[in-house]
């Protein structure tokens, strides 16, 4: 009898202590747990913030792009318009030799004239 009592006191005493190891190890998975879940919601929150700076560098990007392209279209009207310019003054610039040669030809038409007869 004094070995099963003895025996019976070690199993409480084995008992006892894995009560006590199995409240520590689910204490222990409660606090990873709660860590877990705050780590999950500060990572959700970054990646909310996160996603607004994307938004609003992409916003950014597409006012750029069409800044670009406004700025595009706005160079290639000046291009057209400094063509055109250029191509009225080669024109009046034609236009004022053909009469100052009209007028050349006339004078010394009419010098001959004076000259010659």
């Amino acid at each position: 009898m004094d070995e099963d009592s003895r025996l019976i006191d070690e199993l409480r005493q084995t008992n006892e202590y894995q009560r006590s190891q199995i409240l520590g190890l689910e204490k222990a998975l409660r606090q990873t747990m709660a860590n877990q879940e705050e780590i999950k919601s500060s990572s959700d929150l970054e990646i909310r913030k996160s996603k607004g700076i994307i938004e609003d560098l992409n916003q950014k990007l597409a006012n750029c792009l069409r800044t670009i392209d406004s700025k595009n279209v706005e160079l290639l009207n000046l291009q057209t318009a400094l063509g055109q310019y250029y191509a009225e003054i080669e024109a009046k610039v034609c236009i004022s030799r053909e009469s100052c040669f009209s007028h050349l030809v006339v004078s010394v038409t009419l010098i001959y004239v004076f000259l010659f007869l």
